[in-house]
């Protein structure tokens, strides 16, 4: 049975969803949980040297805007590269979700060093 106007959703648009869904996600989290009473906050470790960045508290808030930054790039550059390399097309859409979810296990990771 066809519904009149119904055009099912393809993979990019469902990649391009689930990696919306995990940047709004990611910045409920960081405004939930990140200590908003210190005005410094650990924002680099290394496992040498250990910590190796302390700034301030709002720079946290840099994560979610290169996951924003990113997501948007990578859509952008997708639609451009889509009808010279099907390869490059794919991986464009493929990494949306991959880099959100890196970046959300960076600030994870930065929550922990924080409490």
């Amino acid at each position: 049975m066809r519904i009149k106007g119904y055009r099912p959703l393809g993979l990019p648009a469902v990649l391009a969803g689930i990696s919306i869904f995990l940047n709004l996600a990611f910045w409920v989290l960081v405004l939930a949980t990140f200590p908003k009473h210190d005005p410094s906050a650990i924002l680099h470790y290394t496992a040498g040297v250990g910590v190796d960045f302390v700034g301030s508290g709002w720079q946290i808030f840099v994560l979610p805007i290169i996951g924003l930054i990113m997501l948007v790039l990578n859509a952008v550059l997708a639609r451009l590269v889509q009808s010279a390399s099907n390869v490059a097309y794919w991986v464009f859409w493929a990494s949306l979700p991959l880099i959100e979810a890196l970046l959300i296990g960076t600030y994870i990771i930065l929550l922990r060093l924080n409490s």
